[in-house]
């Protein structure tokens, strides 16, 4: 009972702010392709155009009272706004219990660093691109944050850890653009997108190269099998295009939530067996 109080009492806030974060966060992928500022105009109906009360706009809430139409035009509201705002608030409830109490500080940044990948996700779905607000945004602020905070590398000083953030950068970006560049000339066409590259170098900016490592394992690991499951539902058409920026985030968001610990129990695993 305590526990379930304790969940209720320190969860509901972070999962609450999650879920308003993820309602931003579905203006972004709706706007940033397009080239619209994500700022102004309020909230609109995609459809008709016309603007949307907040007591029609609660995040989660809304979409089921409204039955998934828009009170304006009765156009069908499609249900990943939803569940965007949904995987949001269980993001940063998860982010908060894992780091909340012992390192506040990281829960925020990581927060936003999941807000990013969240955007980055389903715009790659939509679009099969990923934004340089976003890509070179993440390098910036990655690199930036490791010298405010050079705890997000096990560092000291201001200059250890960004050090180690631009060791992180040039690995994840090295790595994926030496794949692009191999596999364009191997296969005669783009292997990899160079957004991918860019998006890879952010995460390692604030993770580190570690991280680099495992997200590339775990992504390839989970891009491939989603790939073939998917080609064996379309009757294995070979010119399917896949995203992988989804496999990257995913990669990134496990490795933040505890996979840096599979990393360290491997690496023991394998020193003791040497």
């Amino acid at each position: 009972m305590i526990e379930l109080r304790d969940i209720i009492v320190h969860g509901l806030p972070p999962f609450f702010i999650g879920a308003c974060v993820g309602s931003f966060l579905n203006v972004c992928i709706y706007r940033i392709p397009l080239g619209k500022s994500v700022v102004t105009p309020g909230s609109r109906c995609a459809a008709c155009g016309a603007g949307i009360r907040w007591w029609n706009n609660l995040p989660i809430l809304s979409w089921f009272l409204l039955r998934g139409r828009a009170v304006c035009c009765g156009t069908r509201i499609d249900f990943r706004y939803a569940l965007v705002e949904a995987l949001t608030a269980g993001l940063f409830l998860a982010l908060w219990r894992c780091y909340g109490v012992t390192a506040p500080w990281l829960a925020v940044i990581y927060m936003v660093f999941v807000a990013a990948l969240v955007v980055a996700t389903f715009i790659d779905f939509d679009y099969y691109i990923i934004p340089d607000r976003i890509t070179l945004g993440c390098c910036v602020a990655g690199l930036s944050l490791s010298a405010a905070a050079p705890e997000l590398h096990g560092a000291v000083s201001w200059s250890a850890g960004l050090l180690r953030s631009a060791a992180g950068l040039i690995t994840g970006g090295g790595l994926l653009w030496a794949v692009a560049v191999v596999g364009r000339r191997v296969f005669r066409k783009e292997a990899m997108g160079f957004g991918d590259v860019k998006f890879l170098a952010g995460m390692g900016a604030l993770l580190g190269w570690q991280a680099v490592v495992f997200i590339v394992a775990v992504s390839s690991l989970a891009g491939a099998a989603c790939g073939i499951m998917v080609m064996m539902v379309s009757g294995w058409r070979r010119e399917l295009r896949i995203p992988y920026a989804p496999y990257l985030a995913l990669a990134a968001v496990v490795w933040v939530l505890g996979g840096w610990r599979v990393m360290a129990w491997y690496s023991e695993f394998l020193i003791g067996n040497r």
